[in-house]
């Protein structure tokens, strides 16, 4: 089966995280995707490995960057300008995260962009976005998870705070310029009307993400605070427990499942003791209660109890590694790997495909990343280019 888009062409103006993720699943999609990188270096996610076999190819550049076609162009030269400009008249979507305003001054703005294609759909991600008094602030995901708030709201309350562990809102930046790119191409196919600047910033999905947060305090002025490794119920039983190998996060909210759970603990006398007798009074009586059940945790392992608690239909989950969860075999019934030839070896490695089931246009298997300016002949050339042209822009230094 097709992607859904397809036939559709993506020039990538994008480094590092928030945009290659978001021109990944727009590949994904079916897209045809046009990075253009600088000459020398390219993109910086490239270098993010000091392994030799891994030069110019970090596994994490490698991750979302599979099947996208790459051209080197120097774009402080008006030739390599004029270059981009003739792959924006063909294409459908460009996306770019550089800070606002700076392919502006390189001839490459939106308005030099529609221009050249009234029909594009221009996507620009950025820190803080392309208005506002922070606009021209440099963002990394750690910082906006700072300025955000996320940070105010992680990690235990009698402790540090604490960032989020992997670059969440990159990725989800990504997903949001992704899901921006569909709805401007389903307007355009729907309504007409040509194409248009998408603005999407770091800071605003990071907002986005938080409206469990954010939503009450508008609404109320609820002001949110960190609840450590306990779930957002004030239940005491919605909480991480010490189990013989390791924690254990248990959700046990309601009066069903806190009863239920007494039943997998062996300590059904507790439904019925005045002090735990409903959510209420546990929350009052939490130290007592509490002094009852950790011992009862620490005579199996995690992944017992979790198994346990899920067949009595009370929420549980073991902490795992990311290598534990990747190789178990849950996840690997649910078709998330992609597969591709590891570059440069007669390997195979895997990424992860779209994450949800659009009967798996992908496929099984995706294209390699491309190696830095791979493609650069064969787009220039798919402009309608001869060999003489493209001599001479690489004389020029343009490309």
């Amino acid at each position: 089966m097709a992607g859904p888009l397809a036939g559709m062409t993506v020039v990538d103006l994008t480094h590092v995280m928030a945009g290659p993720f978001c021109t990944h699943v727009l590949g994904l999609l079916g897209a045809e995707i046009i990075k253009i990188e600088r000459p020398g270096e390219g993109d910086v996610f490239r270098h993010y490995d000091r392994r030799p076999e891994f030069v110019g190819m970090a596994p994490a550049f490698q991750t979302v960057n599979v099947g996208k076609k790459s051209i080197t162009l120097d774009l402080k030269n008006p030739q390599a300008v004029q270059v981009v400009l003739d792959l924006i008249a063909k294409a459908d979507i460009l996306v770019e995260n550089y800070r606002p305003g700076v392919l502006a001054k390189l001839g490459l703005g939106y308005e030099h962009a529609k221009a050249a294609n009234p029909e594009l759909i221009y996507c620009s991600l950025s820190g803080y976005g392309q208005t506002g008094p922070m606009r021209d602030n440099p963002a990394y995901d750690h910082i906006v998870q700072a300025v955000c708030g996320v940070m105010s709201l992680t990690g235990d309350p009698e402790g540090d705070i604490a960032k989020v562990g992997f670059p969440m809102i990159d990725t989800f930046t990504g997903y949001a310029g992704a899901f921006a790119c569909l709805s401007a191409v389903l307007q355009r196919l729907r309504f007409g009307g040509g194409g248009r600047h998408l603005d999407v910033a770091m800071l605003d999905s990071s907002l986005i993400l938080m409206i469990s947060m954010i939503g009450p305090y508008l609404i109320a002025g609820d002001q949110p605070a960190r609840v450590g490794n306990r779930g957002f119920n004030a239940s005491p039983t919605a909480a991480t427990f010490q189990a013989s190998d390791g924690p254990l996060l248990l959700g046990a909210n309601t009066q069903r499942q806190f009863e239920k759970m007494c039943a997998v603990l062996g300590c059904g006398e507790l439904i019925a003791d005045p002090r735990f007798a409903d959510p209420n009074v546990r929350i009052d009586n939490e130290q007592a209660l509490m002094a009852i059940l950790h011992p009862l945790f620490a005579c199996r392992t995690a992944e017992a109890w979790e198994l346990a608690f899920n067949a009595a239909d009370v929420p549980a989950g073991a902490v795992r590694t990311v290598p534990q969860i990747t190789d178990n075999p849950h996840v690997a019934s649910r078709g998330l790997r992609a597969a591709f030839d590891l570059p440069g070896t007669d390997r195979q490695a895997a990424t992860l495909n779209l994450g949800f089931d659009l009967g798996r246009p992908e496929g099984d298997r995706v294209a390699p990343p491309p190696r830095l300016g791979q493609h650069t002949d064969e787009i220039l050339k798919g402009l309608g280019y001869d060999s003489a042209r493209i001599s001479a822009l690489k004389a020029g230094g343009a490309v």
